[in-house]
């Protein structure tokens, strides 16, 4: 629940890495879709927000935050089950509706071999008619003909494309592949059917413990990150919950507006269009959208004012250096040479970007506080 806006200033920070050349050109005409600029004064926030209970906040937390080999088992079966890996199954000679089933094919039109309609090495799913990885579907019937013959067979039979394919010479047109059937595979799904070779051959490991071991990091680091994100959550809503926004000071929540749509735009500049073209050539009312949007953000100006209020009632100050240590690696990021040119990049409305910025700061600290004095019980299961 961090900072929204902040988060989006991170986005376009990526954005603008990539597009750092037209920089200047870019920023002048994102912000030439703002609104035209006022003055956001300066306000006391305890004018607009009640807080309630912020300090000792108590939360209940249920998730899987603690190791156990069952947990384990499960985390290596989704990530083996996600690699999709299939291996020759020796025991299985005839295709079945349910097989899944290694081949070569050619696709051939008039005798002739068409383009786009030859691979090796596929393996298929016969009852899906597609990938056995479910990556890529195949017209009607192609994988029917295999059914009832042998590993080591070469079948060919027609298939038919449909009436509205994309290629117009194969719209509507009969065709034959022909098939060589090169073994019936079976799924490695689970960690007991790994051996050394399947390891080396689909991951970036020599043995099957060296990759368990890699998982079993992974896992751990799943479970720290599902706590500390739950804690964060639960403790934040409780926060916010519990407090009152009574109004939003002037012109802030259309300074946060304009600073969303310059990130967003910035965006599709990078693609060459802009936010306003884009929504109108997908069929939406830009003037609509922008309304949505401004309800959301009102939500997130809403939460910046309650930490707000909390890091000036405990008296939260900023220390130059750690702010430094904030600020930075975002300009530089964004290849500014400087604090300056960057918080001139992000003033709107009136509302400078050096101002947004330290209140971003001191906000991340509110946050943190609340969350580092929370009485968290949580509650440790297994993921289904």
């Amino acid at each position: 629940m961090r900072n929204k806006l902040l988060a989006l200033v991170l986005t376009g920070v990526m954005v603008l890495s990539v597009t750092a050349c037209g920089k200047e050109e870019t920023e002048k005409s994102s912000k030439q879709e703002t609104k035209e600029e006022t003055t956001v004064p300066e306000y006391d926030v305890n004018d607009y927000v009640t807080l309630g209970d912020y300090k000792g906040v108590e939360v209940t937390l249920e998730g899987e935050y603690e190791y156990s080999d069952e947990g384990f088992d499960k985390y290596v079966q989704t990530a083996i089950a996600n690699r999709g890996i299939y291996v020759p199954d020796d025991s299985q000679t005839e295709v079945k509706e349910d097989s899944i089933v290694n081949v070569d094919y050619v696709g051939s039109q008039d005798g002739v071999a068409f383009d786009g309609g030859s691979a090796e090495d596929q393996t298929l799913d016969v009852a899906n008619n597609s990938m056995a990885n479910g990556s890529t579907g195949f017209i009607d019937g192609f994988t029917a003909g295999l059914v009832g013959h042998s590993v080591g067979e070469e079948v060919a039979y027609e298939v038919t494309f449909p009436e509205q394919y994309q290629s117009a010479d194969l719209a509507g047109q009969t065709v034959v592949f022909t098939f060589q059937i090169n073994y019936i595979a079976k799924a490695i799904d689970s960690k007991d059917k790994l051996t050394d070779d399947i390891v080396a051959d689909n991951f970036s490991y020599d043995t099957v413990d060296e990759y368990l071991a890699s998982l079993k990091e992974s896992y751990e680091k799943q479970l720290e990150s599902n706590l500390e994100n739950d804690k964060e959550t639960s403790v934040m809503n409780a926060v916010i919950n519990g407090s009152t926004v009574s109004d939003i000071p002037e012109g802030l929540l259309q300074a946060r507006v304009d600073m969303t749509l310059y990130l967003m735009d910035l965006q599709y500049q990078s693609y060459g269009t802009t936010l306003k073209d884009y929504a109108e050539s997908s069929g939406y009312d830009y003037d609509t959208m922008v309304e949505s949007m401004t309800e959301n953000v009102k939500t997130d100006v809403e939460t910046e004012l309650i930490l707000q209020a909390i890091a000036e009632a405990e008296g939260f100050e900023i220390d130059e250096d750690e702010y430094n240590d904030f600020i930075t690696p975002l300009y530089q990021k964004m290849g500014y040479k400087d604090a300056e040119s960057f918080y001139d990049a992000f003033t709107f409305d009136g509302y400078t970007g050096e101002r947004y910025f330290r209140l971003a700061f001191l906000t991340e600290k509110a946050e943190d506080f609340c969350i580092e004095n929370a009485v968290v019980n949580a509650t440790s299961t297994i993921a289904d």
